[in-house]
């Protein structure tokens, strides 16, 4: 082995250490603790595929991946659908623009817990008209009876999806370029042809950021799949309601030690997440365009 050899290995051996000791090693024994009963306190007891069984046959588990189905399919498109918006009113060149466009990034900065806590007293229904919410309060300044939110098993979920948007500055910050490599000529080419500005925008403009929306639905879809502050900060009245795969995995494993359930759930998980990126990736091939 030649010098160069020997300084490429040693270069990139903190990686190969460190993916192989907290990567590729936990993975490994979460596939063993799968097959067996084990709660942290005594050794791993081999059961087999029990733990895969008891998943497949609790009614919570079913209820816990419709929800995060719900909030993938119809939570991700609106949230992405929302940071297009944003990033059309902000791609125009208006005065203090740099302003705006900062304004609506920012939120997507100051997450986690403390805002999720904010939300939830956004989002109170209120008792006899006392504690009302700001969002309730603000509809019934203008004459509309607020829902339950989280209170109310149909409000519940949209009230989740609610809480991304708050977020949607960061997607919005990957499409204000995309929209910007769009080819000038071509718009002038569709504005000579007499195209109105929605057909121009579906044939001219979705093409042309199609990678960028492809991105922006992947990663969503994949990070939604593992969703957990939202749910777990703003729980429904019945958690039934709200929770997803990964609180489930969480409470088995941390709250009620169940460490080789958690571990099956986990590798069904991939599966799942696995499964429909590939689909994505395969419905990609006839709607995104690159250059």
């Amino acid at each position: 082995m030649n010098n160069e050899k020997k300084k490429f290995w040693l270069y990139i051996s903190p990686f190969i250490i460190g993916f192989s000791l907290f990567t590729i090693g936990p993975m490994l024994a979460s596939i063993y603790l799968s097959f067996t009963r084990y709660d942290v306190l005594t050794p791993a007891e081999w059961i087999g595929i029990t733990n895969y069984i008891n998943l497949f046959q609790n009614e919570r588990f079913w209820s816990y991946l419709g929800n995060t189905l719900y909030y993938v399919f119809i939570g991700v498109p609106i949230t992405v659908t929302a940071s297009l918006i944003v990033a059309l009113v902000l791609y125009r060149n208006i005065p203090a623009i740099s302003f705006f466009r900062t304004t609506f990034y920012l939120p997507s900065i100051f997450g986690g817990v403390a805002i999720l806590i904010l939300w939830n007293y956004m989002l109170a229904p209120g008792f006899q008209g006392e504690n009302v919410g700001v969002i309730n309060a603000v509809l019934a300044m203008i004459g509309i009876e607020g829902p339950g939110w989280l209170s109310d098993q149909f409000w519940a979920k949209p009230a989740i999806i609610l809480t991304q948007l708050w977020g949607v500055g960061g997607s919005m910050l990957i499409l204000l370029p995309a929209l910007a490599s769009v080819p000038q000529d071509q718009l002038e080419a569709a504005d000579i042809d007499g195209a109105s500005p929605i057909r121009k925008f579906f044939s001219v403009v979705v093409p042309q950021i199609s990678p960028a929306l492809f991105f922006l639905l992947t990663m969503g879809m994949i990070g939604t799949f593992q969703m957990f502050n939202e749910p777990m900060i703003l729980p429904g009245a019945d958690r039934l309601w709200t929770d997803t795969l990964m609180v489930h995995l969480y409470s088995n494993a941390f709250e009620s030690y169940r460490m080789g359930y958690a571990s099956a759930l986990a590798w069904v998980m991939f599966v799942v997440i696995m499964f429909f990126t590939l689909i994505q990736l395969a419905l990609g091939k006839k709607w995104v365009h690159y250059e």
